[in-house]
């Protein structure tokens, strides 16, 4: 479900040797030949009454394509037929995402949510606009909401964390990244926010063994590169500060996100 797609097996040996078939084909990413074979299952008979799966299947296989106006077109055939189709509107709607179009997007994941008021995608990908939008107190609701149900959504818990430190809850956000650290202990991004989280509460030590831990997992992670610059530039040691800072330009930061930062390096 996490790829927007949804398989079910019907009456019919070619219909299933076909389903199977377009299965394979997208759990290895071929996406030209499982939307090939998609629109034989729904040539098979057009009238159908489970091609609404299928249409939605077929618009995001278009959609990893490339092929927009193709993708668009499906997913509202897949809605045509069925109104109710929770899993044709989030996938609709990221489309609308990727097309810059957020009021559609935004409209199609909360039709979702009336028709599953839990959808993990919607929710999740809600709090996501929200964020980008810089809206933290509504980006917050979502996310909540999802890990009411589903206490374990990473993406959920993980953004919630950085918003708790962003809105200055340094306490609870520490409890959330450390839960987060203890299941998902080799993601170098929660040790980077982590770390972030400690240079913003002053506890440089600590936030100094974080970065280490993120740039030990990966050495080429920009962001923390970055991170271990400001660590160092709030102590007030510009020297290893700029080392940072140039070592992150070097491997592609751009330095305009650091201007003020580099006043120092001069």
């Amino acid at each position: 479900m996490t790829l927007g797609l949804l398989f079910v097996i019907a009456n019919g040996q070619t219909r299933e040797q076909l389903i199977e078939q377009a299965k394979t084909y997208s759990d290895s990413g071929d996406n030209v030949n499982a939307e090939k074979v998609t629109k034989q299952i729904i040539d098979l008979d057009s009238k159908y009454e489970g091609n609404y799966i299928y249409w939605s299947n077929l618009g995001t296989f278009q959609r990893n394509l490339g092929k927009q106006k193709e993708s668009l077109n499906s997913y509202n055939k897949s809605i045509k037929l069925n109104d109710k189709f929770a899993l044709a509107y989030t996938n609709r709607a990221k489309l609308y995402s990727e097309l810059k179009e957020t009021d559609k997007a935004v409209k199609d994941y909360k039709t979702a949510l009336e028709i599953d008021p839990f959808n993990q995608t919607a929710l999740l990908d809600l709090g996501m606009i929200y964020v980008k939008q810089g809206d933290f107190v509504t980006a917050r609701t979502f996310f909540e909401k999802l890990l009411s149900k589903y206490p374990d959504d990473y993406g959920a818990a993980s953004n919630l964390a950085n918003i708790k430190k962003r809105q200055g809850e340094f306490s609870e956000a520490l409890i959330d990244f450390n839960k987060l650290i203890a299941n998902h202990p080799n993601e170098a991004i929660l040790y980077n926010n982590r770390a972030d989280l400690y240079l913003k509460m002053k506890e440089y030590d600590n936030a100094i063994k974080d970065i280490d831990k993120a740039l030990e997992i990966n050495p080429d992670y920009l962001v923390a590169i970055i991170t271990k610059g400001e660590i160092y530039y709030d102590k007030g040691d510009y020297e290893n500060a700029c080392k940072y800072f140039n070592l992150g330009i070097s491997k592609g930061f751009q330095k305009e996100r650091i201007a003020t930062y580099l006043e120092k390096c001069k």
